[in-house]
């Protein structure tokens, strides 16, 4: 945030008293000592609220329901700090001796290529309906044909939808909320640099850690229902595809440094879904849909890059 000074204090400190006695008898303020995080800005000491180390700063526009506010809570509790690396993405069907092989990887999977990422946060989980229902107010197609209920993933989504939902939520904390990078989403699913190289985002074995179309009954489940990866995220095989903020193209061969690609129609879709074969489930599979366009096998969930 550029031009704003940022200090915090805790209001324990013996010192902090004489500081703001000193300020706010400058700044013509009545002072008022609160247990927490003060963010002192333009003048004015703003209240923070610290979740998972992450000092939300609520909006002073908005106004929030405290049904909104627990959403948005349990959101930031569940954002993962991914410690960035190096890894080798994408897979390739053709060297059984080569990087990442894969019996089952398709052409869009290759060439493998080398990709070194920042740390970044990612949610542990899908958004769930009650979190959409609580932040926009509204609910979307969604039916007991399917799986309804609170802790179901929020499905029938568009990328544009998804683009509000973290418009709003950023608007609500000041926090940078977005759509992971393809390459974020790949080596989060993988296990980051905790990876131990399985097909499937935290097995070799794709019912301990995915709904897929082989036993999900014809229906959805609700979030974390199966075993989380090595980084403790649920659901990144199988339960819905999830939007990236890439746009779909061809892989390209050089080193990449946090990639992300812009120049195409459609967007990345990642995971693989409920409706779909254990085959799409795979870390490495991609696909590819209309920014504008909503289906029963596709969700998401946030990210926010690392903050100073």
């Amino acid at each position: 945030m550029e031009g704003v000074k940022r200090y915090w204090y805790k209001s324990t400190w013996v010192a902090l008293f004489f500081t703001m006695g000193l300020l706010f008898t400058f700044c013509g303020k009545d002072p008022v000592f609160e247990q927490g995080d003060y963010l002192y800005e333009h003048d004015d000491f703003t209240k923070m609220e610290n979740i998972n180390g992450i000092l939300i700063h609520w909006s002073d526009t908005m106004e929030l329901s405290e049904e909104q506010k627990t959403m948005v809570r349990n959101l930031v509790a569940n954002l993962v700090r991914v410690e960035g690396g190096t890894f080798r993405m994408g897979a390739q069907s053709g060297m059984p001796q080569g990087d990442n092989y894969d019996p089952e990887a398709r052409d869009n999977e290759s060439p493998v290529h080398e990709v070194t990422l920042s740390d970044f946060y990612l949610g542990r989980f899908e958004i769930t309906q009650r979190e959409w229902r609580a932040i926009m107010g509204d609910e979307l197609n969604w039916s007991e044909q399917y799986g309804k209920g609170d802790d179901f993933p929020a499905y029938n989504v568009s990328r544009n939808d998804a683009l509000r939902f973290l418009e709003k939520l950023g608007a609500m904390t000041r926090l940078p909320f977005r759509l992971p990078t393809e390459a974020q989403w790949e080596y989060a699913a993988r296990g980051g640099s905790n990876s131990l190289h399985y097909r499937f985002s935290g097995s070799n074995q794709v019912d301990e850690v995915a709904w897929h179309h082989g036993n999900s009954d014809d229906v959805l489940h609700p979030v974390g229902g199966k075993l989380p990866n090595e980084l403790g995220f649920f659901d990144m095989s199988g339960s819905l595809w999830e939007w990236c903020s890439d746009t779909y193209g061809p892989y390209p061969y050089a080193p990449q440094i946090d990639p992300l690609a812009d120049s195409g129609s459609q967007f990345v879709l990642r995971g693989g879904a409920w409706t779909y074969l254990p085959a799409y489930c795979r870390t490495t599979c991609r696909d590819a849909y209309n920014s504008d366009a909503a289906s029963v096998a596709v969700g998401f969930r946030v990210a926010m890059e690392r903050l100073p």
